[in-house]
């Protein structure tokens, strides 16, 4: 189904008095194109973007944590020396801190002597508020989640996330069940109600994509799989079938078994439509219940394919860390990996800046401190704002 599919539709039907539901067929027509699009750049753009930042990034990323990790022992060196005041001491303590706050965040550099360098200088220790930030990420996860992960202790915030991944896989796969119970028995009443009645489907959205699943498939291929597999059930096979009709179902079940396998959940929406003798082409000169019928099941792609691309960006903005306040186009890919790599370079630069300004005459240094307090004590005051 392309847009110039879509197009011939439109033109064959130009001027005559169709239906709502022929112009609904048109609608979703055209939405389920620009999505394929989207879903099809994605696939295509995500293993580049991938390529890219550990080729270009990753490098960079690394000598800001090597750079950052030198400058909180330097930072303590500087500390105790004999110049500064009291003000000034809590200042370059508190930039210390940060420092080191930087490079646990980002958990590749949180080792014993960096642990023991912030103990020296903190409040609290590293484990009791990191065990505080896990109990404050706990609570956050059961209030947006309604799960609940229990009274035990998570060591990591990764042990965290794996319990609660855990919690909502065991939850979606109860809902799964109960919509094909569901399924199930409107299959059955339908069968009850006349050869003539086709069973109904269950319309169940894609639920969010499965993480660290061993066949590396997304919940929406899984979903459009399963009703494929049922669709195409020997049981189903008419009792009377030629034995090429029950070989064109053997056929297709391997082409949907071949596109589960590569998780080519475009490939499983063709064959979906191809059993349900959706005939884009004559579309325009059936009747209305007939175009009825296939809007529900272009209406339930549109929605599978909107929420896979939903899910392939939220776990690829989970993946780097990216905060997304609206839809990223796949196509644009290329300059995102720029920005992150200016963000970084220019962390870099900064980090210089404060080295020389902080390593330099005292003059310089005080001046530089006395902006800095000010920066910090902005930033206290708009955390307490906030909370």
């Amino acid at each position: 189904m392309t847009r110039s599919t879509a197009l011939n539709i439109a033109a064959a039907a130009a001027g005559a008095n169709v239906s709502p539901e022929h112009k609904r067929f048109r609608t979703l027509l055209d939405k389920i194109d620009k999505a394929r699009l989207c879903l099809q750049q994605w696939q295509e753009q995500l293993p580049l973007f991938a390529q890219q930042y550990k080729a270009r990034v990753e490098p960079e990323e690394q000598r800001l944590l090597a750079l950052r990790r030198a400058w909180a022992f330097e930072l303590e060196t500087l500390l105790l020396g004999p110049r500064w005041n009291k003000g000034e001491t809590r200042t370059l303590s508190r930039l210390l801190l940060d420092t080191c706050t930087s490079l646990f965040s980002a958990g590749e550099q949180v080792d014993e002597a960096l642990k023991a360098l912030y103990n020296r200088h903190a409040e609290v220790d590293f484990e009791s508020e990191e065990q505080e930030q896990l109990n404050m990420m706990k609570a956050m996860l059961e209030r947006l989640s309604g799960l609940d992960l229990g009274d035990e202790t998570a060591g990591s915030a990764e042990e965290l996330m794996q319990r609660a991944q855990k919690q909502l896989a065991q939850r979606q796969a109860q809902e799964r069940e109960q919509n094909e119970t569901h399924s199930t028995h409107e299959a059955q009443r339908a069968q009850h109600q006349g050869p003539g009645r086709r069973p109904s489907k269950a319309q169940t959205a894609a639920q969010k994509r499965a993480e660290e699943d061993a066949r590396q498939a997304s919940q929406t291929v899984r979903e459009v799989y399963r009703k494929l597999a049922a669709a195409l059930h020997p049981d189903r096979t008419d009792v009377d079938a030629s034995a090429e009709q029950r070989a064109e179902r053997t056929a297709l079940m391997q082409r949907a078994n071949g596109a589960y396998e590569a998780g080519d959940l475009l490939a499983l929406l063709t064959l979906q439509l191809q059993i349900e003798q959706v005939n884009v082409a004559q579309a325009a000169q059936l009747a209305a219940a007939q175009v009825r019928h296939f809007n529900k099941v272009l209406a339930e792609q549109l929605r599978e394919i909107e929420q896979e691309i939903n899910g392939r960006q939220t776990a690829f903005a989970a993946s780097y860390g990216f905060l997304l306040e609206q839809r990223l186009d796949p196509a644009q890919l290329g300059r995102l990996l720029k920005d992150e790599l200016r963000s970084v370079q220019a962390a870099a630069v900064q980090l210089a800046n404060q080295r020389r300004l902080l390593m330099g005459e005292p003059v310089q240094a005080k001046r530089y401190l006395k902006r800095l307090r000010q920066e910090q004590e902005a930033d206290e005051e708009f955390g307490d704002f906030l909370f």
